[in-house]
């Protein structure tokens, strides 16, 4: 039981309520008309004991409360229950008002403790730790056997042995469950198939679905009942799992409410094995980002059964492969308008991977990232540079439609990778072949690691060919991997060849220290980047709501008071009362 220092302290308490309390939208007007009936509304109204606040004001102060200066914490409300009959009963009347719920973890004794509290939802969340591998799964176990109010189920690092305890256990009906996440701790050990009745074949308010390194074929029977889902992650599904594009199609045509879908594989093996395609494609009205990690096979098959006419995110992650062949791909980016037209492109050579990055919109002159509304990411795994630069050059042949309107190319090589001299050797024909899609650039930033390479393959481009790549290119910026004063400009002959041939193409050298400017006002660039506003912050105003106020001071008084409750509060069960 609480204090009783702390609850005369807190019984005691004063405040007044201002009329400019905008914290939250429907505060203000109940706080003016309470003023009001009390006749407070002056301009230096009386204090009133927090005794007289309505229960509408009350759980405003709880609220700000239990949201806490110091972040969230699940376990904060239990304090409030212990102060008095009043505030329990505005707690426990009005629960979805405050969000409450009960959070098991595999520290909470659940079978001696979860009856002491009312019916509130369960959320199941916890990382599997070799610390307690006995108590993880018993305590575990015990919260699932509630299947009917558990809303949240978020298991991480389960190994094999614990995931198929679970699945057992899941073989139920969770009426209640809006978010499930199970990840797989072992890679090496085969993975347990996910059984014909898990969750009961039946989770109708399921909203988030994450699976990652589980095999779930039979995930077509649960999404025919989960019809409200808006995001669905199946990632590292091992070849045990497999689920053929057709049927994943025709199984994610039952969620019409999707707006977040990720699929990745585990190894090249599980590609997709050809199929008719349809005369007529599953249309997906609200899918905003679709993410893939795979063969390109098994996303082409994909692509080409479905349209998704508000997509704005697409991911992919190809594994390596000789031949890039993506006609499918290059349809699905055609009839989806807000993907149709590029404007700055980076090309990205890492350790393991190149990527190649699209927007829809220039970024600030600085490099950074633009504030995009539409973005496409190809992603392929291999470590060679000369087989990342002809990857690339294949992908970017076959977008060449849509590359064609991109006006600003970023080259950039991660320099915490190190590559041997030797492997570096891509031809100046992949060079040429990568660039040569990239019809519309007028500005090309080449970091450093990649100048001397770049450079010969467009000394090149002389006489009838000057132009035969980057036509009306118009500033080249570049970056040196190790800069000495006086040292030759590497692009110093492309430079020449354009002059002369009357297409004049500006260099700009970014490790001259002769070239680098003092620091300016910010450019037009970067005025549409939200992060780097121009203006003034906002300072927070001097008169602060009461609301706010004294929940901050139950904090003080809770933490004050409660220190020999603090012991139990992470232990939530041992604090016993009647109703």
């Amino acid at each position: 039981m609480s204090s009783p220092n702390f609850t005369q302290q807190l019984m005691n308490c004063r405040l007044s309520i201002p009329m400019g309390f905008k914290k939250r939208k429907n505060i203000t007007h109940r706080g003016e008309e309470y003023l009001s009936r009390q006749g407070l509304d002056q301009l230096d109204p009386p204090r009133v004991t927090i005794e007289s606040l309505p229960i509408d004001i009350l759980l405003d102060v709880f609220y700000f409360y239990k949201r806490g200066p110091y972040g969230y914490s699940p376990h904060r409300w239990h304090i409030l229950v212990h102060v008095c009959r009043r505030w329990r009963y505005a707690v426990f009347e009005f629960p979805h008002r405050l969000d409450l719920y009960l959070e098991c973890t595999a520290n909470t004794r659940v079978r001696r403790t979860l009856d002491v509290w009312p019916s509130l939802p369960i959320i199941v969340r916890d990382t599997w730790t070799r610390k307690w591998p006995a108590l993880f799964g018993n305590n575990i176990i015990a919260a699932l056997e509630r299947h009917d109010r558990i809303c949240e189920i978020e298991l991480y690092h389960l190994p094999c042995p614990l995931l198929e305890q679970f699945s057992r256990a899941m073989q139920v009906p969770f009426p209640a469950l809006t978010l499930l996440k199970l990840d797989l701790a072992d890679k090496s050990v085969p993975a347990l198939v996910v059984p014909d009745t898990f969750l009961g074949e039946s989770a109708p308010r399921l909203q988030r679905l994450t699976l990652s390194g589980i095999p779930f074929p039979t995930l077509p029977k649960v999404l025919q009942s989960s019809h409200d889902l808006v995001e669905i992650r199946l990632t590292r599904i091992p070849n045990t799992g497999y689920v053929s594009p057709k049927s994943m199609a025709t199984a994610l045509s039952a969620v019409a409410k999707l707006e977040v879908l990720e699929i990745g594989f585990e190894s090249p093996a599980s590609h997709s094995n050809r199929h008719a395609l349809p005369s007529t494609r599953i249309v997906f009205p609200s899918l905003t980002q679709l993410g893939f990690h795979g063969d390109s096979e098994y996303f082409e098959d994909l692509v080409a059964r479905i349209d998704t006419p508000s997509i704005r995110l697409v991911k992919t992650e190809f594994f390596n492969q000789l031949i890039f062949y993506i006609p499918q791909f290059l349809q699905f980016v055609g009839r989806t308008k807000s993907l149709e037209s590029f404007k700055q492109a980076d090309l990205i050579f890492d350790k393991g991977v190149v990527k190649i990055h699209h927007y829809d919109r220039l970024g600030p002159s600085t490099g950074r990232e633009p504030a995009s509304e539409a973005y496409v990411h190809i992603h392929i795994l291999c470590d060679a540079l000369d087989w990342q630069v002809s990857g690339l050059a294949q992908i970017c042949a076959e977008l060449s439609m849509f590359l064609s309107n991109v006006e600003r190319c970023n080259v950039e090589w991660t320099q915490s990778w190190t590559v041997p001299r030797e492997d570096m050797d891509p031809s100046h024909i992949q060079w040429l072949e990568l660039f040569r899609p990239f019809t519309s650039v007028k500005s090309l930033k080449i970091s450093s690691g990649l100048e001397e390479l770049i450079a010969p393959a467009l000394h090149e481009l002389t006489g009838d060919r000057v132009v035969e790549v980057l036509p009306v290119l118009r500033t080249l910026s570049f970056s040196r991997l190790n800069y000495e004063p006086k040292s030759p400009n590497p692009f110093e002959p492309f430079f020449t060849a354009r002059k002369l041939s009357n297409y004049p193409v500006g260099l700009k050298d970014l490790t001259d220290p002769s070239l680098q400017s003092k620091p300016q006002r910010q450019s037009s660039d970067d005025s549409s980047d939200p992060t780097h506003s121009s203006q003034t912050p906002l300072r927070v105003g001097h008169r602060r709501s009461n609301a706010v106020d004294l929940s901050n001071a139950i904090f003080q008084l809770s933490t004050t008071h409660f220190s020999d409750c603090a012991s139990v509060a992470g232990n939530w069960a041992t604090w016993p009362f009647k109703f």
